[in-house]
């Protein structure tokens, strides 16, 4: 059971990883202001690690 725990865990940190890597890479395509096209994609990385290192935190790793 502690491996399907420890699997779960990482597969949705991977899902939050990737989402916020595809939402990082679509800002430069969604956004028409060279800044705002910065801002998406810096502060999706920062969100996306944010959101892993919690889910991480929560997992008590």
């Amino acid at each position: 059971m502690k491996f399907v725990k420890s699997l779960m865990s990482h597969a949705i940190e991977g899902t939050i990883t990737f989402l916020a890597v595809i939402f990082a890479m679509g800002s430069f395509f969604w956004f028409e202001s060279t800044w705002m096209k910065l801002a998406g994609c810096i502060g999706a990385l920062i969100a996306g690690y944010v959101l892993s290192y919690g889910a991480a935190k929560i997992r008590g790793g």
